[in-house]
């Protein structure tokens, strides 16, 4: 790069002895040394518009030399103009579609409105015409039925057998024994199944903390888990109360928690990895021990690892998203991490790779998620309330492997009041004109009561 007018010298490369020049300016240069006082140089004055540099040609037999005019000075401002904004707007562009594709506020002025029966589906001339889509689907269903055969619920299973389903979680309640370890809302949650899902038959898996003091149970045989190579004994023992299965882990590794506090300090070191690799190998192995399970409930990450274990076996699962924030994150950010970590979980590569890895950590939750993905359709995984369910699948980027994620709003257990089965039409509320002509007089009184400004244009917060 240079400025004009500009000087060069040539020379022949690696030889510094001699320069070559122009002292007379009459296009053929001289050979001159260094320390010469002519002034032995190529003079390059200002290009002629439109172009914007010369082209420096040599002819080496006979010296002569010229310049030849190159560039042009619009296309060097367009280009200029180019490299400049287009950057910018490409960011601009960025940012406006990932808000766009990710981002949404929407102002709720009346709440959640019903849906009427028949707003999604073309009208039907006749006596169909005011039936719902689902009615419609329904009767179209017979229609290629035939005759009417037994009704079937869930997975393919009959209506009259009871399911066996398999919840593991840290925190529990063991409801006979007066034993409670919870301290948030999956440890309610749980409480609540035990209590409320007499419908099926239930398999607890849980584990025994230090500060409680447990009943003797019925002993099991121990359970084989593989840390590092080296193979360790879980004692177990189980409890049968109604419907409930508990199946009892003893182990240093679970006793080294206490009631309070369930779960390991950290969630990134390698005590917290054998933590969670001996209580997702316990409950792989209750799961075998159990060949009739017909599901697998997984709460939050903790023990998302199971199913991973029995592969190639495929169980049914389903996973509900408590808190999706917390993970079960350890780093693969070398070959030494990844082996570590694999052997610390008893993994193989290949398939943590292809379940549980997420970038460069060792996800637990994405192992849920991928397993999820990829053999059941991303069909089974819900948020614990009406908004959490999508607003976890929008943020956090190990759940994206899914294709949604429902929302099953986790029950009030004191709300035991009956359905109403007919949604008020917020829509439709009709305001009371009376009450609303009161309310500049209400608002005054209330300011005076609070010794404020009185303002009637001001917002009264109480």
């Amino acid at each position: 790069m240079a400025q004009w007018p500009s000087f060069v010298q040539v020379n022949v490369f690696a030889f510094d002895n001699y320069f070559y020049g122009d002292t007379d300016g009459d296009g053929v240069m001289e050979r001159l040394p260094p320390n010469t006082v002519a002034p032995n140089y190529l003079n390059m004055s200002v290009p002629p518009q439109p172009h914007l540099a010369w082209a420096l040609r040599i002819n080496d037999e006979t010296g002569h030399w010229e310049l030849e005019p190159r560039g042009h000075s619009v296309v060097g401002a367009v280009m200029f103009v180019l490299l400049l904004a287009i950057p910018l707007l490409t960011a601009i562009l960025a940012v406006l579609s990932f808000r766009w594709v990710f981002y949404g506020i929407r102002y709720n002025k009346w709440g959640v409105k019903p849906k009427e029966d028949s707003s999604h589906y073309f009208p039907i001339i006749g006596k169909d015409a005011n039936l719902s889509t689902a009615q419609l689907q329904e009767k179209f269903r017979g229609w290629m039925k035939g005759p009417s055969q037994p009704s079937i619920i869930g997975w393919p299973e009959d209506e009259h057998k009871r399911r066996k389903v398999l919840i593991a979680t840290l925190e529990y309640e063991i409801i006979d024994w007066k034993l409670k370890v919870k301290i948030g809302g999956l440890g309610v949650m749980s409480s609540l199944m035990g209590k409320a899902m007499s419908d099926v038959d239930l398999i607890w898996v849980v584990p025994k903390v230090k500060d409680l003091e447990y009943p003797p149970g019925d002993p099991a045989e121990p359970i084989e888990v593989i840390i590092f190579g080296e193979s360790y004994l879980i004692e177990v023992e189980t409890h049968t109360v109604d419907n409930i299965t508990y199946v009892i882990l003893e182990s240093p590794v679970f006793r080294a928690q206490t009631k309070a506090d369930p779960y390991p300090a950290r969630m990134d070191d390698l005590s917290s990895a054998i933590f969670y690799s001996t209580w997702n190998q316990a409950i792989a192995a209750t799961i075998r021990r159990y060949p009739v399970i017909d599901i697998y409930h997984i709460n939050d990450y903790h023990g998302a690892l199971a199913p991973i274990y029995l592969l190639p076996k495929v169980i049914p699962v389903c996973l509900s998203l408590h808190n999706a924030e917390f993970q079960g994150l350890w780093p693969l950010r070398t070959k030494e991490e990844m082996k570590e970590v694999c052997s610390a979980f008893n993994i193989p590569k290949d398939r943590c790779t292809k379940y549980v890895q997420f970038g460069n950590t060792f996800n637990l939750l994405h192992a849920a998620a991928s397993f999820i993905s990829v053999h059941q359709k991303s069909i089974g995984v819900a948020g614990v309330s009406d908004k959490y369910g999508k607003r976890s699948w929008a943020r956090y980027p190990a759940l994206w492997t899914l294709k949604h994620v429902d929302s099953l709003p986790n029950p009030d257990p004191s709300d035991i009041a009956a359905l109403d089965e007919k949604s008020i039409d917020l829509a439709g509320i009709q305001v009371d004109q009376i009450a609303e002509a009161a309310r500049p007089g209400l608002k005054q009184q209330a300011q005076e009561w609070a010794q404020l400004k009185q303002n009637p244009d001001a917002d009264l917060f109480v």
